[in-house]
């Protein structure tokens, strides 16, 4: 269904979005800085007594998780509208040169290597907790963005956005299971992708080529491509919830998001483990002892205060930074690995002549879709608990049965599209096909049993995550 009248609407205030960002600019200056200048909050402190745990709970327990959700029924309202980062890089690009973005800038990749640097370094800089080291990722991501808007920015363009962005990576996965679409209202058959999917420097910010747009991954709601009017060529549509995610092979799937759904909670539990998990102090003990025996002194250096946090008591070491980023990449490989090969197990089983092995892989994956990012939403809004059980007396089983619901709500859903897709393969139930099924059943249950010590709170607690929760003052 067309929703001409909220197109209309997109038409008439289109110019008044600017107000907006200058808006959400100033108030997420004033969250990054203003607990630069507080002190340390104490136990009893509350979010309406310190700024730092204020500005934490909204970032960690409140923007990340409304950011995520509401890309459901809203598109990447976030990135369009409201995003300061993106509308700072956009406004950069309008004193730029304009250049034309070399084609190794343009790789798919990027967005995959961005999600996973920003991931490692928000941890080795302590940003859930340390306000200096929020400070610094957010600036460090400001000046990347500012150059890249500056440099190849053109005609209202944000390459920053469709490129680089790791928030975007994720929202524009999720953007496949949306609600709304905004799209061409006769697709054009772009037989043997004998016209481009993007076109650089044209109406579209993100520089898809409106006539050929078959995918709302890349698409930031921005509205720059609707007119309002009945024979305009594009429109914003409803759709059924999940439609784009499960023919995704008509809606040009990427490698990246593929790699993307596989790795990434891997590296986010492994972000969150080491922090409650007895083997990450067994794994840093194990490495600082080999390298003594080796008489290599310097890991047991203070590191760069550029990337890590010297604050809380902490002041991290090279062994810190190095045992971190291990423990993170081998979550997030040895998990990877593991979905990899059951989903390619049921690939395996489901492929014919007509379904290749390739097709299968990919569409499978993309149903693990829903699980897969709800497990990374509910590691990174602990926060949000954490919060409702200090200040506003949420007893720890109601926060963990909340929890509990969402994971397997997502559980869920993701054995209901993987079972409906199955189906659509086979045509009807098989032995293969519930064999099949069953593989992505024992991922489910993976990820499900990689996140409960995180979610729960079920295992050994490390001495900083007890300063960071305040159980204990650093002294």
């Amino acid at each position: 269904m067309r929703l001409q009248n909220i197109e209309n609407f997109i038409v008439k205030f289109r110019s008044n979005i600017k107000y907006i960002q200058i808006f959400m600019f100033v108030g997420f200056l004033c969250l990054t800085i203003m607990p630069l200048y507080s002190t340390t909050p104490l136990f009893n402190d509350t979010i309406f007594t310190s700024s730092i745990l204020l500005s934490q709970f909204l970032f960690w327990g409140v923007w990340y998780g409304l950011c995520l959700f509401s890309v459901i029924p809203f598109g990447r309202l976030w990135c369009g509208v409201l995003c300061p980062l993106g509308a700072v890089s956009q406004w950069a690009g309008k004193l730029g040169p304009g250049l034309k973005m070399p084609k190794w800038m343009r790789w798919d990749g990027w967005l995959l290597i961005m999600f996973f640097g920003v991931t490692i370094l928000g941890q080795t800089l302590d940003v859930r907790d340390d306000p200096i080291g929020l400070s610094k990722l957010f600036l460090y991501i400001f000046i990347l963005a500012i150059i890249i808007g500056l440099l190849f920015g053109k005609k209202g363009s944000r390459p920053w956005c469709r490129y680089f962005c790791p928030i975007g990576k994720i929202l524009g996965i999720v953007s496949r299971l949306g609600a709304i679409d905004f799209r061409p209202h006769k697709i054009r058959m772009n037989g043997g992708l004998s016209k481009p999917l993007y076109i650089e420097g044209r109406l579209c910010p993100t520089d898809y080529n409106l006539p050929y747009k078959v995918s709302s991954n890349n698409c930031i709601a921005c509205g720059a491509c609707i007119h309002g009017k009945k024979k305009s060529g594009l429109g914003l549509y409803t759709r059924k919830i999940g439609t784009e995610n499960f023919n995704i092979t008509k809606h040009d799937a990427s490698w990246s998001e593929v790699l993307f759904i596989l790795f990434s909670p891997g590296l986010c539990a492994g972000g969150f483990l080491w922090l409650i998990l007895h083997q990450y102090q067994v794994f840093h003990d194990q490495l600082g002892t080999w390298f003594l025996e080796r008489n290599d002194l310097w890991f047991f250096h203070t590191a760069s205060s550029w990337i890590s946090s010297q604050t809380w008591n902490q002041h991290f070491n090279w062994l810190d930074i190095l045992t971190i980023i291990l423990y993170m990449l081998s979550y997030s490989i040895i998990v990877g690995l593991a979905l990899s090969a059951l989903m390619a197990i049921s690939s395996l089983l489901l492929r014919s002549k007509i379904h290749d092995f390739k097709k299968v892989f990919i569409s499978l994956v993309y149903q693990f879709n829903p699980v897969a990012i709800l497990s990374i939403v509910i590691g990174l809004c602990g926060k949000f608990f954490e919060v409702m059980h200090h200040d506003f007396s949420m007893s720890n089983k109601i926060a963990s049965a909340i929890k509990l619901l969402l994971l397997l709500a997502s559980m869920l859903w993701t054995l209901q599209l993987s079972w409906k897709k199955i189906n659509s393969i086979t045509k009807k139930s098989t032995p293969k096909a519930c064999m099949s099924f069953i593989s992505i059943l024992i991922c489910t249950c993976l990820i499900l049993y990689m996140w409960w010590p995180a979610i729960f709170n079920l295992s050994y607690m490390s001495v900083v995550e007890q300063i960071r929760k305040h159980i204990i003052v650093p002294g």
